[in-house]
Order: structure tokens, then C-alpha cells, then sequence
């Protein structure tokens, strides 16, 4: 074998980067779609609890645990999927049933049909990041998957950003139009078509993540009928202090991340704005602040891991928890709400690092049989404890501790002072076990080159 042989053999997914940065582009299309069809109702607060007679926490409930824990569940079948079968047909199927659910959020008449519609829209969107994470890891090298990670996570923020400006607009609009009558349906409030029109152009994603190139899977070292469901339990044990870093640690700062569901809440509550105000100055933030953290992320620690940072992933995300505990803390108690619109931009902006750092840092240190399932696991601890807790904590607090609605601004200052330094302890303490297993990871790598 010739030594271009040899390149191209080891190296089969730099063959077209440009395809794998289009891809990379669909994946976060998808993404976008998927947080736009997931928080939606964060701006429909007032008209979902009048219209279904509920209170803060039982909207958490739906905002976080009905589509939290159900999301977090089935990713874990789901990323043992992801190391088996074809990815692209595995979001194909979940854009398809979460755009789908979204839509019967629109005909839900009462909490428990709600409920059972966003408990829909978590087993979907289960499945897209499990296998997303998968597919980059493999149409990317080490150096260039940081900033993929980025581009796909920016859906995140951009879909956040479209639904909150969306959400406040039609929100406002309640009191002139609030009531729609379609034919063979009957009369729907303004935020049941809301749902039905999010979730229709989802069906069209659909089709076009089917067209996606399924990429050759990298760094295979064991057939797929020997990949066992323990192994990933067995390569955790290897490195518990890492797994807890990259698990927990990440879990915990998403608690902080997802207490956002509040913040346009915050803004009608605490100065009386309008939904279309506190939907736009949220959306705004969320599309520049997001973005610029995720591309911040996803260039630096590049940089860092190519002058041979070996944890720069790890160790970016330490540093973003202490430094988005400042403005976290403080913005719900400023005295003016410009003054809290203006620290929204660095809490948007610091919120970005997780879902960039932590899959790139689970992908560069994984076997590749194991990577959906390590992608599952940390969406399942991000799912349980973030997407879940991040709202309910809050409610819990204003609900059960202060009794008072207008305390809002108190429950999520209490809850990310107290996560913050927690978060950062640790992250921190896994730098060590990482690099041992970034090292390891290094050495099966050249070993294959070699062996190809």
C-alpha cells in the first residue's frame, strides 16, 4: 500500500468537507426546529394558565418534566440505536413524530392533554442529538469538530430566538383575535394555531434530512454484533471523575441554561411589558448572544486542542460556569429593566458553551461503538436535571417558599447563586482523568492509522 494509500484510507471522511459542513448545516436546521417547536409556549405563559386554569408549577411541568423526562428517557434507546443503524433515518423518524405532536399541542383542550401532546415532542426530538453527535464526530476530525459542534448547536439559540419573538408577537394579539374558528375544528385560541403552525413545517424537514449522505463510521474497533449495552458503563467506570465532569457537571450548568424559561415571564411580571416587548428583547438576545458564544466556543477550543490543550473542552466549560453565575444572579434583581435587558446578552452569550464543549469533549475521548450511547447519557442527565429542574426550581420556589408570583425575579437570582460555584467544583475536577483519557484516545487513533 502506497502512503496515499495509507491517507486516504485512514482518513475517510475528509474526503469532501464541504459536503460535511452542508450536512452539518441541515443537522442544525433541524436543531432550530427542534427548540422552536420546544419552547413555543415559554411566551404563552398568561394565556395557557387562564385558558387551562393552572398555576406556575404545573406550567414547569410542562415546559420542563413533560417533555424533560420523557426526552432524556427515550435518548438512551435511542443513542444505542445511534452506534447500530443508519442515523439519518433515526432523526428522519423523530423530526418527523415531534413535528407531528407539536401540532396536537394545538387541539389539547385541557393540562393532561397538553401534558401528553409535549410528552410527544420530547420522544421525538429525542432522537435527533444522539445521532447528530455521532454523525459529526465521523464527518469531522478532532480539530474541525468543535466548530461543527458549533454550527449545529446554534440551532439552539436561533430556534429559542425565532420562538420567542414569534410566541410574543401572536401572544399580544390575543386580545383582538382571541379566538379562531377553522372549518370541521371549531373555535382554537390564538396559541393552539401557534403550535399547529410551527409543527407543519417540520413535516418538509423531514423529507430533507431523508436525503442526507450517511457517513462512514471512524475509529471502529469491534464489529457491531460485539458492541455490548454495558460497554459504555464499563469505559465510565474506567474514568469516573471525568464521567461525573462531563455528566453531572454539565447537568447542573444546564439547570442554570434552562431556568430561561422564566425570563420572558420575568420581564411581563416584574415591569409590566407586553408579551411582544419581552418576546423581542428575549429573541434578540438569544440570536446575537447565543451564536457568538457557540462560535467563540467552538473556534477557541480548537485553537486550543490544535497547540495541544488536550482538555481545552472540559476546561472552557469550568470557566463559562463561574463566569455566567455573575450575570445570572444578578440580572432578575436590576433596578431598571433595560439594565436587566442589557444583562440578558452575556447570560445568552455564557449559556452557549455546554451544548458546544461538552459533545465535542464526550466525541473526542469516546471509542466510537460507544459515542451515541455517551451522547445519550449526558442528554439524559442534561434532560433530567436541566431541561426538568431548570424550570421547575423557580416555580417551586415562588409557588412554595415566597407564595407570591411577583417574587419571580428572587426564586431564579437563589437558584443560579447556589448552582453556579457547585458547577464549577465539578467540572474542574475531571481536568485530570480527561487528559488520561484523551491520551488513551490519541494512541487507539495512531494505532489504526498504522494497522489501515
Amino acid at each position: 500500500m502506497t502512503n496515499t494509500d495509507n491517507a486516504t484510507a485512514s482518513e475517510p471522511a475528509q474526503v469532501d468537507y464541504k459536503y460535511a459542513w452542508y450536512a452539518s448545516g441541515v443537522l442544525m436546521l433541524a436543531y432550530t426546529f427542534s427548540f422552536l417547536d420546544r419552547q413555543i409556549l415559554n411566551l404563552m405563559v398568561g394565556p395557557i394558565r387562564a385558558d387551562l386554569n393552572i398555576s406556575d408549577f404545573q406550567f414547569a411541568l410542562l415546559a420542563g418534566a413533560a417533555f424533560g423526562i420523557f426526552y432524556t428517557i427515550m435518548g438512551l434507546p435511542l443513542g444505542w440505536a445511534a452506534d447500530r443503524f443508519k442515523r439519518k433515518w433515526i432523526i428522519t423518524a423523530g423530526v418527523t413524530v415531534w413535528s407531528l405532536m407539536t401540532m396536537l399541542c394545538g387541539f389539547a383542550r385541557n393540562f393532561p392533554q397538553l401534558f401528553a401532546a409535549r410528552i410527544g415532542v420530547g420522544v421525538g426530538e429525542a432522537a435527533l442529538s444522539p445521532s447528530a453527535y455521532s454523525m459529526l464526530s465521523d464527518y469531522f476530525d478532532k480539530s474541525r469538530l468543535p466548530r461543527a459542534m458549533s454550527i449545529y448547536t446554534t440551532g439552539i439559540f436561533v430556534g429559542a430566538g425565532i420562538a420567542l419573538i414569534l410566541g410574543g408577537a401572536v401572544v399580544s394579539a390575543v386580545q383582538t383575535h382571541p379566538d379562531i374558528t377553522l372549518p370541521l375544528i371549531g373555535q382554537m385560541k390564538s396559541w393552539h394555531m401557534v403550535f399547529v403552525i410551527v409543527g407543519l413545517p417540520g413535516l418538509l424537514l423531514a423529507l430533507l434530512m431523508s436525503t442526507l449522505k450517511e457517513p462512514e463510521r471512524r475509529d471502529r474497533t469491534v464489529e457491531d454484533k460485539d458492541i455490548k449495552l454495558g460497554a459504555v458503563f464499563s469505559y465510565m467506570r474506567r474514568f469516573p471523575m471525568m464521567s461525573v465532569s462531563l455528566m453531572l457537571g454539565a447537568a447542573l450548568y444546564s439547570v442554570t441554561t434552562y431556568s430561561d424559561t422564566w425570563y420572558p415571564e420575568l420581564f411581563i411580571r416584574t415591569w409590566d411589558w407586553s408579551p411582544a416587548q419581552s418576546g423581542m428583547v428575549n429573541g434578540i438576545s438569544s440570536l446575537v448572544g447565543g451564536p457568538i458564544g457557540l462560535i467563540f466556543a467552538g473556534w477557541y477550543s480548537g485553537h486550543l486542542l490544535k497547540r495541544g490543550v488536550n482538555d481545552a473542552c472540559l476546561r472552557l466549560t469550568a470557566y463559562g460556569a463561574l463566569a455566567i453565575t455573575i450575570p445570572a444572579t444578578l440580572m432578575p434583581l436590576m433596578p431598571s429593566s433595560w439594565m436587566m435587558a442589557g444583562l440578558l446578552f452575556p447570560t445568552k452569550l455564557f449559556s452557549a458553551l455546554t451544548p458546544v464543549l461538552i459533545p465535542s469533549a464526550i466525541q473526542l475521548v469516546a471509542p466510537n461503538q460507544i459515542r451515541g450511547q455517551m451522547g445519550a447519557i449526558f442528554l439524559f442527565t442534561v434532560g433530567i436535571l436541566g431541561v426538568s429542574l431548570g424550570p421547575i426550581l423557580p416555580a417551586t420556589l415562588t409557588d412554595f417558599i415566597f407564595h407570591d408570583d411577583n417574587a419571580l425575579r428572587y426564586s431564579l437570582s437563589i437558584t443560579t447563586a447556589i448552582l453556579g460555584p457547585l458547577t464549577f467544583v465539578t467540572l474542574w475536577m475531571g481536568l485530570k482523568e480527561y487528559r488520561a483519557a484523551f491520551a488513551e484516545a490519541e494512541a487507539r487513533r495512531a494505532g489504526q492509522e498504522v494497522a489501515s
